[in-house]
């Protein structure tokens, strides 16, 4: 220690290294320096506070951070964080590179901007700022908000900077207000505050802290479209925090990216990866589950989540699952999450984007949706699929008088499951692609678990499924298609709906509309707010076991082929797969269409007409002590016409029957 002092002494002029050894000597008798106060504090219109201060007192933040019931409203985490950055008022950040990610919800642009106000406060404490960094008087020290648009620049985190700004005494003191309807709030000392998307908006600028928010969103713009524009974007703010305020290895700047979880190809991660692997002493990097940062968001009590990867499908384990049952995932290349029980109902809903928006963990760009294992579980090898064949090759041609009726087996039909109620989808093409078509029917509730009450939810099963291919040189008939969907309803099965994509449907819409069918356009595709839904509630029927499936090795491959593509929530078939859904979304186009009748059906699971009338409770006998029956009206009057006959019809002198009671009952005519 003293080879080191004596050597730093030699290198001072005579003046200079008497002044260190008064210094050092009053700091030898009394513990402290006055000397070195003075100089210390020479620089300063005024000494600035600690962080907690800055924080807490009503001269500074304090107001704008106490909410009326007199709680401090900045989560424990962030400011044992921002001790961490401040250890001293007087003395530069310890840190030149904050990255802070994780979980949505967290308030990382809120944190971004404390650190820049109390930077910024620190510099207005200085004399002359522009003299204590060395910059010429045609610079401007500027602190600066970016963002992915200009208007979202001046979004949330700007105005809460104005807010906390035009709350606070101290800056109101050293700055001014300006604008009539919009007030905002400018610093003195020649400094400035801008908002800004683009590079040109800090060319030619003196940086000292630069905000990045959702560095990681670029508004629609690919993952590596977004990374060059956010790169060039921070090149050009550190180009200029270096250039002008760096010193040897010293730079005071701050530079902060915050960011929410979005893909492990997105700058951000790439950013950070980076910075790992560099083991930046200069960067710190936030990255936390909600229940880290916010402890009202936390429990004891815990459930535990599969993470998969690229390969591996993620997947919330049974509450029950066994020390076993986790060491199998693990195994099999998974790793285990405790997620708070408070959180259970997201990750069941969609899994992945809990994974990102919660545990703050980012995905592959694309991802198996459904695990092989999960079909596996609801496959039910007692039931069959009636067509003989899973792909027919049945085209337009004039000659080909073939129907896909002819390849149906009834007798491979439970006779009890053919009046409940049938939703109809179909996949459609015209040639290239197959054409999916997939009934389904509800069977009612899920059945009751022994010891848990009973489930809300709708249980399903398949009645059939089917891929169309048009033969070489021809196309597939939409009027077969129709033909299949008239003899389902006159063999007896009871359609209450039929749907398909957008594509080509207008003509076949409309002639089974004629007949009285209900027909629905449902796009399994479409995607609304990073969600495909109708793929996300057959995900999860299959699941929570609310499904039946018979064994389809086609529909199987195209269901495990599935890919989520994280970026843009799209549902869609793996180029290395099977590389067909058409059968898939036959089958999701259904069950949603049914799913949204639910409300109709609240029968419990194995119920249909026959139980319901047969009525045990004695709450269901009139005041005369007879019994009364529940029925159903439309279907008992199905059933009815469909027992006539032409002779009976006949013999009523109306003449020969119709065949389409169904229709006519649909429409309010009772025959």
């Amino acid at each position: 220690m003293s080879e080191i002092t004596n050597e730093l002494l030699n290198s001072l002029s005579e003046a200079e290294r008497n002044e260190v050894l008064k210094i050092l000597g009053e700091i030898s008798d009394t513990g402290t320096s006055s000397k070195y106060q003075s100089y210390l504090y020479k620089e300063y219109e005024e000494i600035p506070v600690d962080i907690e201060t800055f924080l807490k007192d009503s001269k500074y933040l304090g107001k704008g951070l106490i909410n009326e019931d007199g709680k401090f409203t900045v989560f424990p985490y962030w400011v044992n964080t921002l001790k961490k950055i401040f250890p001293d008022p007087l003395q530069p950040a310890q840190y030149n590179t904050l990255a802070l990610t994780g979980a949505i919800g967290l308030g990382k642009s809120f944190m971004a901007v404390l650190v820049g106000l109390y930077e910024l406060y620190r510099m207005l404490c200085l004399k002359d700022p522009y003299l204590y960094y060395g910059l010429q008087p045609i610079d401007k020290i500027t602190f600066a908000f970016m963002n992915i648009t200009l208007d979202a620049s001046k979004g949330v985190a700007w105005d809460k900077m104005q807010q906390l700004l035009q709350t606070s005494q101290w800056f109101l003191d050293h700055g001014s207000l300006s604008g009539t309807v919009y007030k905002e709030w400018s610093p003195s000392k020649r400094i400035e505050l801008i908002a800004g998307s683009l590079t040109s908006h800090i060319i030619g600028r003196a940086v000292f802290f630069a905000f990045f928010d959702e560095i990681s969103f670029q508004k629609n713009q690919d993952v590596e479209t977004q990374k060059q524009k956010a790169r060039a974007l921070v090149s050009a703010a550190s180009a200029r925090m270096q250039s002008r305020f760096m010193k040897g290895d010293k730079n005071p700047t701050i530079l902060v990216l915050a960011s929410s979880k979005r893909t492990e190809q997105s700058y951000m991660e790439t950013f950070i990866q980076t910075k790992k692997k560099n083991e930046s002493e200069t960067t710190l990097i936030i990255d936390e589950p909600q229940w880290v940062i916010r402890e009202d968001k936390y429990s004891d009590k815990k459930f535990k989540v599969a993470v998969g990867n690229k390969f591996l499908t993620s997947e919330v384990l049974p509450l029950n699952a066994t020390e076993q049952d986790e060491k199998i995932y693990r195994d099999r290349g998974f790793n285990i999450l405790e997620v708070p029980i408070g959180y259970y109902e997201n990750f069941i809903d969609d899994i992945d984007i809990a994974l990102t928006d919660i545990a703050g963990l980012s995905t592959t760009s694309s991802s198996r949706y459904i695990s092989g294992p999960r079909i596996a579980a609801v496959k039910d090898y007692n039931i069959k699929n009636p067509f003989s064949s899973e792909i027919l090759e049945i085209g337009n041609d004039i000659s080909d008088t073939r129907q896909y009726y002819d390849f149906f087996d009834l007798n491979l039909v439970d006779p009890s499951l053919i009046e409940k109620p049938l939703y109809i989808h179909l996949d459609m093409s015209i040639s290239g692609d197959k054409t999916g078509i997939v009934g389904s029917w509800i069977i009612g509730k899920k059945p009751p678990i022994e010891g848990q009450p009973p489930s809300k939810e709708l249980f399903f099963q398949p009645a059939f499924a089917v891929s169309i291919k048009a033969p070489k040189g021809f196309q597939i008939s939409f009027e077969k298609n129709r033909q299949f969907i008239y003899w389902l309803r006159e063999t007896g099965f009871n359609i209450k709906s039929v749907s398909f994509d957008t594509f080509q449907s207008s003509d076949l819409s409309q002639q089974l509309k004629a007949r009285g069918f209900d027909v629905e356009v449902i796009s399994v595709d479409r995607v609304q707010d990073n969600i495909c839904k109708p793929y996300q509630y057959l995900k999860n029927t299959i699941y929570e076991e609310r499904i039946k499936l018979f064994e389809h090795n086609l529909l199987t491959e195209e269901l495990i082929g599935l890919e989520r593509n994280n970026n843009t929530g799209k549902i869609d078939h793996s180029p290395s797969g099977i590389n067909s859904k058409d059968c898939a979304d036959a089958l999701c186009g259904s069950i949603w269409n049914a799913s949204q009748h639910a409300e109709e059906y609240d029968f419990e699971y194995g119920e249909n007409i026959d139980t319901l009338i047969d009525v045990s409770d004695d709450s269901m006998f009139s005041t005369d002590g007879r019994q009364v029956e529940i029925v159903s009206f439309e279907e008992e009057l199905k059933k009815v016409t469909r027992d006539f006959n032409d002779d009976v019809f006949s013999n009523m002198g109306l003449g020969k029957p119709t065949n389409n009671y169904d229709m006519l009952i649909y429409d309010g005519i009772i025959m």
